[in-house]
């Protein structure tokens, strides 16, 4: 396997393995590319954390909970609610295994990329389709990553630009061998195409369906099938032609997944869904929302609780067209008490966050910096205000049932009636209704409150919410199709520099871009305001899950998708 441009670039400017570690902790990852499958020597293929030790045995029902009924099963169009399918049905190209910056390959038996604009995947042979036994091809995979563009326009697409911007055009050059073509040298690039949404769809399947999409079907060819999918939740069981994986890369195991089958409970209430861990009836708890709750779990001994880093992120939106005044969104920026929110919201256990998110530590900016642009003083914010001519006489806060959301948004609310001396009201909706209540073209709301958790890019993390190209332009009416010329002009720059930090190929100057495009939107308070966030993320899940990828659950699809957790009795 030839040197990977990027390392060649690098050769004499940095050893080994600190790019390595640069692109691990900073989600660069192309530096990566050619080491899998090459026994590079400063490559990690430690396994994950595991819960116990013992041989593997085959079997069991994995037991997992979802708080609402998923909108579609088409990886390409949805990605809310459904990740427990996803994951599961469709086969990819490639996994990214953030905790040790490796790509792990799936589909593929081979990722190349011999120049800056090229990557090139192989793919394994007897792969099949659920549906109808038909081969998966070269073919399949140019379908399923050229219809990003139309799926977006015109049946909107939960999938932004961000994810897949970068693809010039995608040639199946035979059989086997795919070639991406990008638009521009993409330092993410490989680490987004391993991501739900590149899934391999059957192409016969989408272009015989009446509304040229998969979302009611099972159009993968991925280790599990569906067998039942309902209001209730969702059955998947063990496909029985599944291929094989010659040479396996770390997690994936030649014969498929231990586990046999999954089960998806639909829980909407959290006592509910903690009484049916309790119980037994699932296998780990999706979510823990602080220290106190995460100490109700601790000992308990058939539970494994886990703590790790800062995972989470809490953006508070503006709906940017009713703030177009900076000292407005100031105003709204002064009026906040950060550190009682931290106090009450999150027991006293929180971090200030920017917007590049703190599980990317190399690229985020540090905590003394972020606190500095979090002041919480009442008597300026409310001169700022009323120098803003006191635009708005209430402000209506959105918030979905998730209670991270409901608290932080109430608190905002007690905040900014004391310090603005306006009326406050939050409101809450279940995840369907709050999604589409951002995308509506004039909003119902003024400041939109979205918990979400880590990515191992900085365009899939936090730039998401700040990008014109991605939600930032669909939900925050931050874009270029807005009649305010200063608002344009900003959200222009931040598109400017958003693409320079992605055509970076230097690591070290890849993070100066990022911290520049992070000053600028700190410095114009752009888009929205990035509140603390709690200080840990907890991990609690039953003993009887073997290898359990404690490292990197919280940080991507590799949980549902990996293939060495097993279930002991």
């Amino acid at each position: 396997m030839s040197e990977n441009y990027w390392l060649r670039l690098k050769n004499n400017q940095i050893n080994r393995r600190g790019f390595l570690k640069v692109g691990a902790a900073a989600g660069v990852g192309a530096g990566a590319l050619s080491l899998v499958g090459c026994g590079d020597d400063d490559a990690s293929t430690a396994a994950s954390s595991s819960s116990g030790s013992g041989k593997p045995v085959r079997g069991g029902t994995l037991n997992v909970v979802k708080g609402q009924v998923d909108e579609g099963i088409d990886p390409g169009l949805k990605v809310i609610n459904n990740t427990d399918l996803l994951s599961r049905i469709y086969n990819h190209t490639h996994l990214y295994k953030v905790s040790t910056n490796e790509f792990l390959l799936d589909a593929a038996t081979s990722m190349e990329q011999p120049d800056a604009q090229t990557i090139t995947f192989k793919l394994r042979d007897d792969m099949k389709f659920h549906a109808d036994g038909s081969a998966v091809t070269a073919e399949h995979v140019a379908f399923s990553w050229s219809r990003f563009p139309d799926l977006l326009e015109n049946q909107g697409s939960q999938v932004n630009a961000s994810n897949w911007g970068f693809i010039e055009s995608v040639d199946a050059i035979d059989s086997s061998t795919v070639k991406v073509n990008l638009k521009a040298p993409s330092a993410s690039a490989p680490v987004l195409m391993a991501t739900t949404p590149f899934g391999i769809v059957n192409k016969a399947q989408v272009l015989a369906s009446e509304n040229n999409n998969v979302q009611e079907e099972d159009a993968g060819a991925g280790p599990y099938i569906v067998t039942r999918r309902d209001a209730t939740g969702v059955s998947l069981a063990r496909y029985p032609d599944y291929y094989k994986h010659k040479n396996p890369s770390n997690h994936f195991v030649e014969d498929g997944p231990y586990i046999d089958a999954q089960e998806t409970r639909v829980i909407v209430d959290r006592a509910a869904i903690k009484a049916a861990f309790l119980s037994g009836d699932i296998d780990y708890v999706p979510t823990i929302n602080d220290r106190l709750e995460f100490e109700e779990f601790t000992n308990l001994d058939f539970a494994k609780a886990a703590e790790v880093g800062s995972t989470e992120a809490r953006l508070l939106a503006f709906d940017n067209i009713k703030f177009t005044d900076k000292r407005a969104r100031e105003a709204i920026s002064l009026g906040i008490d950060y550190e009682g929110l931290i106090r009450t919201v999150y027991a006293g256990d929180g971090i200030y966050d920017g917007p590049i998110g703190q599980a990317l530590k190399e690229m985020a900016l540090d905590q003394k910096t972020l606190k500095s642009y979090r002041k919480y003083d009442p008597a300026e914010a409310k001169k700022k205000w009323e120098a803003a001519g006191s635009p708005l006489d209430k402000i209506r806060i959105e918030c979905n049932q998730d209670p991270r959301s409901t608290s932080l948004g109430e608190f905002v609310a007690q905040s900014l009636k004391k310090s603005l001396g306006v009326e406050t009201e939050v409101l809450v909706h279940d995840i369907s209704t709050w999604v589409a209540r951002a995308r509506e073209p004039e909003k119902q709301w003024e400041l939109f409150v979205v918990p979400y958790g880590a990515s191992p890019t900085p365009e899939s993390y936090s730039m998401t919410m700040m990008n014109p190209n991605a939600f930032a332009g669909v939900s925050w009416s931050f874009g270029m199709d807005q009649p305010n010329a200063g608002l344009v002009a900003d959200a222009q720059k931040v598109v400017d520099l958003v693409e320079a930090q992605s055509a970076e190929v230097d690591p070290e100057a890849r993070i100066e871009k990022l911290h520049e495009l992070q000053r600028f939107i700190l410095d114009d308070v752009l888009v929205g305001i990035n509140m603390p966030v709690p200080g840990h993320s907890y991990i609690v899940y039953n003993k009887r899950l073997q290898n359990f990828p404690e490292d990197d659950y919280l940080l991507g699809s590799l949980f549902m998708r990996n293939h060495d957790m097993w279930i002991a009795s």
